[in-house]
């Protein structure tokens, strides 16, 4: 097998002995592959090209899969303890979970467009009630951010990739986007799950925060609505149509670290309703990664 780039030579003829028929040995040479890293990904995926053996393809994929799974667990522990709550770039981790290779920057450069469409919009004279409106009218009717247009199980629509490509997510999803979105623009605005699995968006008194006030909710934002906001009256009169006790428990925002559990939560739950069930140890493997 030839690698047609310049790449480290002890890489290279390692990647040159992957189509080994012995077990063992290709077990061993594995293992020094994967001590190489991400930095053996590009040198993989050109082998990968250069070749039209079936077996020697998958084994290929397996190796670079098992590479780029172990770098993000690495990546979760580091954003999840050093990444200072950054919405997006859990979302992005969480992204590259099902699109490895993704191009990142390009993704927080259409975050920045549509952030870039917000605080154009944006002065410190509005209300609260104002700025929910200029979001709203950004988010879903400039950039026309919206369900799917019927109901479905399909996991793509939690990734941010597809919802930034397709403009089509679950409530939660685009509930992340206008989380994030708000949040990089100093908009006191904090997602929470209630039960059931609803994502909502808290607006906070931000002149309270000012004062050192505790933390209090003015008003709540649906993403399922398009943006429309209801009080907390009326989240516990749904709870209780729907025969759940009241708690305060249901109120307190979700940090970002939770948030990017639950989506890898519903990753599971989705997965399994579709039927594939075949990585579900990997995802309860990243998911402690978030502990």
């Amino acid at each position: 097998m030839t690698i047609f780039a310049k790449y480290d030579p002890q890489l290279e003829a390692l990647i040159s002995l992957l189509d080994e028929p012995d077990p063992g040995a290709f077990s061993k040479i594995r293992n020094q592959i994967f001590a190489y890293g991400t930095s053996a990904v590009p040198v993989l995926e050109s082998a990968w090209e250069h070749t039209f053996d079936h077996m020697l393809q998958q084994r290929i994929e397996e190796i670079i899969h098992n590479i780029q799974y172990d770098q993000l667990f690495l990546d979760l522990t580091q954003w999840t303890h050093y990444g200072n709550d950054d919405l997006l770039e859990g979302y992005l981790l969480f992204t590259k979970y099902q699109y490895q290779s993704i191009d990142i920057e390009a993704l927080r450069l259409q975050i920045h467009v549509i952030c870039r469409d917000i605080w154009l919009e944006l002065n410190d004279n509005l209300t609260a009630l104002e700025k929910v409106k200029v979001l709203n009218h950004i988010i879903f009717d400039l950039h026309k951010f919206q369900l799917p247009l019927r109901q479905t199980t399909e996991p793509r629509y939690l990734f941010l990739n597809n919802l930034l490509d397709s403009h089509t997510g679950y409530a939660i999803s685009i509930g992340i986007l206008y989380t994030l979105l708000a949040q990089r623009l100093d908009l006191p605005v904090k997602g929470i799950v209630l039960p059931g699995e609803r994502y909502i968006m808290a607006w906070y008194d931000q002149a309270g925060i000012r004062q050192g006030k505790p933390e209090r909710a003015m008003f709540y934002i649906n993403p399922e609505k398009r943006g429309g906001v209801f009080t907390r009256n009326e989240i516990i009169a749904l709870f209780r149509k729907l025969k759940i006790s009241p708690d305060e428990s249901y109120f307190k925002p979700f940090s970002s670290v939770r948030i990017v559990d639950k989506l890898f939560e519903l990753l599971l739950y989705l997965r399994t309703a579709v039927g594939d069930e075949s990585h579900n140890s990997e995802i309860e493997h990243l998911r402690s990664a978030l502990s």
